[in-house]
């Protein structure tokens, strides 16, 4: 299936829907919704309602949103703020893949939760693009670091 690609930032006034950015299917998305998206940033929210098959098993009885997944969506987030980095050419349809993550985790997510996350680009080497991420909830800081994307 085709996806209609555009910069956010070309269309500041509709909402950015995440299905349209991320080559990612519905199981595998880690962005309920685009919060903003201009200039290499990007601000998005994972809603976790505690009802995920994941989460059966991470751990039963005291779930907890894994940190694996976590990076996952900060780097989903990264590739939507990708769309609006100044100067960056993407392939189409831009598929990349998590090439490096470097993150400190400094509390536990549990369910039901609405994580915030955001992303800001850093700067790119050839395929390679660096960003500055954070994940929190609550007020909490979840996690913070960096990550970069080859695409």
């Amino acid at each position: 299936m085709a996806r209609s690609r555009r910069r956010p930032a070309e269309a500041a006034e509709e909402p950015v829907d995440p299905a349209e950015l991320l080559p990612h299917g519905p199981s595998f998305r880690f962005v309920s919704e685009v919060v903003t998206c201009a200039s290499g940033s990007a601000e998005a929210r994972w809603s976790v309602s505690g009802d995920e098959p994941f989460l059966s098993g991470h751990f039963p009885g005291n779930p907890m949103v894994p940190g694996v997944l976590i990076g996952e969506a900060l780097a989903q987030t990264a590739g939507i703020a990708l769309h609006t980095a100044e100067g960056v050419d993407l392939p189409d349809p831009p598929v990349g893949r998590l090439a490096q993550l470097d993150l400190k985790f400094t509390a536990p997510a549990r369910p039901p939760v609405q994580i915030h996350l955001s992303a800001m680009y850093a700067g790119s080497f050839g395929s390679l693009h660096q960003f500055q991420v954070s994940a929190h909830a609550d007020e909490r800081a979840l996690a913070s670091g960096r990550l970069v994307l080859a695409v």
